[in-house]
């Protein structure tokens, strides 16, 4: 660093390269979402940096959220101001969590504005969305990729409770992650190949009474592989809190490709998907992926 003077201490990144100073601010930024609002307020600069990071990640727990969300999303404003971003405010978000219940055409709006959601994390009753003929943006794969993005499809709490609309999910997602709570919509998974083609990962958050006995949780999943030839990975979080009734559900070491992964499930679904879609926390099946290649060594 340069020589410290009278001059110098009126700027805050003395002769630091201008890819340092963005490298510190990008940290504080993603370290809190109060810094980045403060960074915005900051310079134009600062602003075309922060914004795009303070968005990445949305999560919308009201109706009030709602609303003002799909409010900034449609607000108009010059493009002659120094204010502008390079890309519309929808297209920085890559992780978006609606746990609202409505209102359902505001959330169809948000959904359809924000197209490059990598993992989007549903809250709402999709058969009551599907219902109004609300629609999720789609993909039609005509053949599988052989490098395919990552796109996730978290259905939490009151989204799959009674079915699951798999006509609302799009080909093109690769990982899915269903709260499920009847034996009923437990099944259904067994058709999901006719419209997830390229699925590769699946989470199953559930109680242990859904599949009560050892030969039944090991029938289940080997019709689910047999249909989803493409699943690489399976990762059964079981709700139950007893060591019992996960020692009970620990079907893995009974299927000969050890692709199904038992683990205890969190307290909470939501605090989960907001620590694995936050940048450098990892992903939901990380643990899970690291078994099953362990496995496959030592099969090996």
């Amino acid at each position: 660093m340069g020589k410290f003077t009278e001059s110098s201490a009126l700027l805050p990144f003395p002769d630091l390269p201008i890819e340092l100073i963005r490298e510190i601010l990008d940290f504080a930024a993603f370290s809190s979402s109060k810094t980045s609002l403060s960074l915005t307020l900051v310079s134009s600069t600062f602003r075309i940096w922060t914004v795009p990071i303070l968005y990445s990640t949305v999560v919308l727990r009201t109706a009030s959220d709602v609303k003002s969300f799909l409010h900034a999303l449609s607000s108009p404003y010059a493009f002659d101001s120094p204010l502008v971003l390079p890309v519309p405010l929808s297209q920085n978000v890559k992780h978006l969590a609606i746990f609202a219940l409505g209102p359902l055409q505001h959330i169809e709006k948000i959904i359809s504005q924000c197209s490059n959601v990598q993992s989007l994390a549903c809250g709402f009753s999709l058969a009551s969305y599907a219902s109004i003929n609300l629609k999720l943006p789609t993909a039609t794969v005509v053949e599988i990729p052989s490098q395919t993005q990552i796109i996730e499809r978290h259905l939490l709490g009151l989204s799959c409770r009674d079915s699951i609309p798999f006509s609302l999910l799009s080909q093109d997602t690769t990982h899915l992650h269903a709260q499920i709570s009847s034996l009923q919509v437990l099944l259904s998974l067994l058709q999901m190949h006719k419209q997830l083609p390229i699925l590769s990962h699946l989470a199953l958050r559930i109680p242990s009474t859904l599949l009560a006995t050892r030969h039944s949780a090991s029938l289940f999943f080997k019709s689910l592989e047999e249909y989803n030839g493409n699943i690489s990975t399976i990762l059964v979080l079981i709700t139950d809190r007893s060591e019992a009734s996960l020692n009970e559900w620990d079907v893995a070491k009974s299927m000969s490709d050890g692709k199904v992964v038992i683990e205890r499930a969190s307290a909470s679904a939501v605090s989960q998907w907001e620590n694995t879609s936050i940048i450098g926390k990892g992903s939901l099946w990380a643990s899970a992926d690291a078994e099953v290649k362990r496995r496959i060594r030592n099969s090996s």
